[in-house]
């Protein structure tokens, strides 16, 4: 996906595209950070859910999303910039990084967001990672059974679950070479 269409699916969602994240830098790579939602609170978790048959489904996601987004620090009311995690690749086999985004006034992540592709498959079917500007915080989200849940994992250098799944991840044959440079140096970060 070029700037130009990442900037304008982001737009639609409320998200600023402000630039992508250096591959050099040791943030925890995306692939990895996916498994926040299986992080136990002993790895510094907790989370929200919002029932799918709430009429009011995509109102209650967005403000769920904005409340655990400012407790967690994701980022602030003053500074609304983080890290959204993005699929590079055209075809073929994914290719994920993180763009740097800064929330405007308007926005609607569950809705929008996840209708545009970019965070989600469809209207209020949201699946997305996010990562605060110094990778502290991950706020993660997808669709469960009967709601939608949300998942944070405060200071993910620390939470034993992500640790042993990056270690196994970067001996796993089916993970291709590139994600597991990105894990190596994260996991070599905080060491």
């Amino acid at each position: 996906m070029d700037d130009i269409a990442l900037s304008t699916s982001l737009a639609k969602t409320g998200l600023r595209l402000l630039g992508t994240v250096d591959a050099t830098e040791p943030l925890i790579p995306p692939t990895l950070a996916t498994f926040a939602s299986s992080c136990t609170t002993e790895d510094g978790a907790f989370g929200e859910a919002v029932d799918l048959d709430d009429p009011r489904v995509r109102e209650e996601a967005n403000s769920e999303w904005y409340r655990l987004a400012l407790r967690a620090g994701l980022f602030s009311g003053v500074d609304r910039r983080f890290l959204v995690a993005v699929n590079f690749a055209d075809s073929g086999p994914h290719q994920w990084w993180w763009v740097r985004v800064e929330l405007l006034d308007e926005w609607d992540i569950v809705g929008a967001g996840a209708a545009s592709g970019i965070l989600g498959n469809g209207p209020c079917r949201p699946s997305f990672v996010m990562l605060s500007l110094d990778g502290g915080i991950i706020l993660r989200c997808d669709v469960g059974q009967a709601s939608i849940d949300f998942s944070i994992v405060l200071e993910p250098h620390h939470a034993q679950t992500l640790l042993r799944h990056g270690e196994w991840m970067v001996v796993a044959p089916r993970v291709d070479e590139l994600t597991r440079a990105q894990i190596r140096r994260w996991l070599g970060s905080h060491r």
